[in-house]
């Protein structure tokens, strides 16, 4: 699915299936094509403090927008979950242990048979893959190092 851009694009898609277009889900959908990393929804929250938002709506919306495909749902070391704009760009992740930092990483060499894969697992398909790296940033190695 191509990512909706402009404004009006989104608008489109979110009628086009069925959705209102509504403030908190174009601030939504802004807040990210701005951002491009991943964001959890207390960081949308924070954000968006000054829109009035409330919170149950916030998280429905996000959940419409992940459902609709508009959304990329990541689980990053069972602590929290974050979420990106849905794009064709394959990419993975590497997040600072310290202070949490999460910075995409472009390029994936991690080549898996899957033919061995399904034998070994008794799965039928591999459909997607999720990998993420953990280290510790520049900036809290610099720090932890003093």
């Amino acid at each position: 699915m191509k990512i909706p851009s402009s404004l009006n694009e989104r608008k489109a898609t979110l009628r086009q299936n069925k959705l209102k277009v509504t403030p908190a889900r174009l601030a939504i959908l802004d807040i990210f094509e701005r951002n491009r990393h991943p964001l959890s929804v207390k960081d949308l929250a924070k954000k968006l403090s000054s829109t009035g938002i409330d919170t149950v709506t916030l998280y429905r919306n996000v959940e419409s927008l992940q459902n609709l495909g508009l959304l990329k749902k990541i689980l990053i070391d069972d602590k929290q979950t974050h979420y990106e704009l849905s794009s064709q760009d394959h990419h993975h992740h590497i997040i600072c242990k310290v202070c949490g930092k999460i910075s995409d990483v472009s390029t994936c060499d991690v080549i898996v048979t899957g033919k061995d894969l399904l034998k070994t697992t008794g799965f039928a398909k591999v459909t997607e893959h999720s990998l993420e790296f953990f280290g510790i940033c520049e900036g809290c190695f610099k720090r932890i190092s003093k």
